[in-house]
């Protein structure tokens, strides 16, 4: 079986470090930017560093341990940088870590944190059912918001 049959299998491997990432405190958010691209997301938390980035060509993504974190820098097209939505989240510790979408289809992983039930961090393959022409291969980043109330009209 070649690895494009076995997607289900590859998606878990991908993601086995996922638990990891629960009850740790995140210290810093770094974006790896390939101009205009967003490719890897590191993570500095109490638990390690860790890479989120997108797997055989970008249809899925996977969880990497990492020696240290990258320095953030700014050459020729090469980016790492801080992502300011992402920067509500430093300080605070990583709830749940859990896979969203499949392959094709938006695959990905969102992160709630413990005080902050209305927001989550979402990092997500851009092959979610639409992606601009100009961008391939590379990540889609969000904030996911909660609201719990309605309003009786």
């Amino acid at each position: 079986m070649t690895m494009h049959e076995d997607y289900e299998g590859y998606t878990k491997e991908s993601s086995k470090l996922l638990p990891k990432l629960e009850g740790a405190v995140l210290n810093t958010v770094l974006i790896n930017v390939i101009d205009p691209e967003f490719n890897v997301v590191y993570l500095g938390t109490s638990n390690g560093v860790f890479a989120l980035q997108g797997e055989v060509g970008g249809e899925y993504l996977g969880v990497h341990e990492c020696p240290d974190l990258p320095e953030i820098t700014n050459q020729d097209g090469y980016i790492i940088c801080m992502h300011q939505p992402f920067e509500q989240f430093v300080g605070k510790t990583i709830a749940q870590a859990r896979q969203i979408g499949d392959v094709w289809n938006g695959h990905g992983y969102e992160l709630a944190f413990s005080g902050d039930e209305n927001h989550t961090m979402i990092v997500q393959s851009i092959y979610c059912g639409v992606e601009p022409k100009e961008l391939g291969d590379c990540l889609r980043l969000g904030v996911g918001v909660y609201v719990n109330q309605w309003v009786k009209t």
